[in-house]
């Protein structure tokens, strides 16, 4: 790896000068700055913010951004800063950006708006083997793949992707498989809090239905069966996934869904209590049912065989699918 060679010079700045829409070199997100405002109130600021001269006489932030915004709410200026000058190699000073913050670590954000930087200026070989480690990524390249396009992702979903309510792999599949309807997907599974697997079982379940009933993705996600579901104002978001999965599930598998309703509607007139349970076959093959009594007393066991019996006798457990 090549020595980064930059020179400064120290000037001070006022916030009004500092173009704060530029952020070219700026791979931080979702760092927070309650600790950093008293930290620099006590002990003052420990590392100055480098900035970068423009052609028209702002200055665009290397590294320091926080430290700067931290500085603007405490109402402290000017702020002295490393000054580099325009005609400063844009690598160099991107690298500088990355290795001042190498030391804190780089959450899922973070790695994607580094890989996507980065790979303007290094070569594929350079950033798989040496640069994705210091991400904390294996040094793959399907791992560089995967992250160049999570980088595409619309800031409106940075922030799930921070908080975990998104997985880059996920956001992956989505963006191969379903680009035309990805923001729709993913408001989706952040509007229903779901895990990872959940979130890969849908896009998976997705594509096969698809296939199955001919129809294109956009008619299925804004179907009844899955708009409806969403509209109910008392379900919990784990109620309104459970619906749009049984949904799924009677897609993909018709017969096996209404044998079980079949199973459900037959066992009914068991007026079985709760202490007895019927399960039926694996996929309802081999015809061999399970009965389960859970008792802690003779008095008990003989109150559910009352109702077991009687329903033996007249032949309701023939009406088993």
């Amino acid at each position: 790896m090549e020595k980064i060679p930059l020179e400064w010079t120290t000037k001070a700045v006022f916030f009004s000068q500092i173009d704060w829409a530029d952020t070219r070199f700026r791979i931080t997100y979702g760092r927070p700055m309650a600790a950093l405002i008293p930290s620099i109130r006590n002990v003052g600021l420990l590392n100055q913010a480098v900035l970068q001269e423009k052609e028209s006489g702002q200055f665009r932030i290397v590294a320091g951004a926080r430290r700067l915004r931290a500085l603007q709410e405490i109402g402290q200026e000017p702020i002295e800063c490393k000054i580099a000058p325009v005609e400063s190699r844009e690598k160099g000073l991107l690298l500088w950006n990355f290795f001042e913050n190498l030391d804190r670590g780089f959450n899922p954000v973070e790695q994607a708006l580094a890989v996507k930087k980065l790979s303007a200026f290094l070569e594929e070989k350079e950033l798989i083997q040496e640069y994705l480690p210091y991400l904390g990524l294996a040094p793959k390249k399907e791992t560089l793949e995967r992250f160049s396009i999570v980088a595409e992702i619309s800031p409106l979903y940075r922030q799930a992707l921070f908080e975990g309510r998104l997985f880059p792999e996920t956001i992956e599949l989505t963006l191969k498989e379903f680009r035309p309807v990805a923001n729709l997907i993913w408001a989706l599974f952040v509007f229903l809090h779901w895990g990872f697997q959940k979130q890969k079982e849908f896009l998976t379940e997705l594509k096969e239905i698809s296939k199955r009933i001919g129809r294109d993705w956009v008619s299925i996600l804004l179907s009844e069966f899955l708009t409806e579901p969403c509209q109910r104002p008392l379900w919990t978001p784990q109620q309104k996934g459970v619906a749009i999965r049984n949904f799924f599930r009677a897609c993909l598998y018709p017969t096996l869904t209404e044998t079980e309703k079949a199973f459900a509607q037959s066992i009914a007139p068991l007026n079985l209590d709760q202490r007895s349970k019927i399960s039926p076959p694996p996929f309802f093959e081999g015809g061999r049912y399970n009965l389960e009594i859970s008792f802690s007393s003779s008095q008990e066991l003989k109150e559910s065989l009352g109702r077991i019996v009687p329903a033996l006798e007249q032949g309701k457990f023939d009406r088993l699918p």
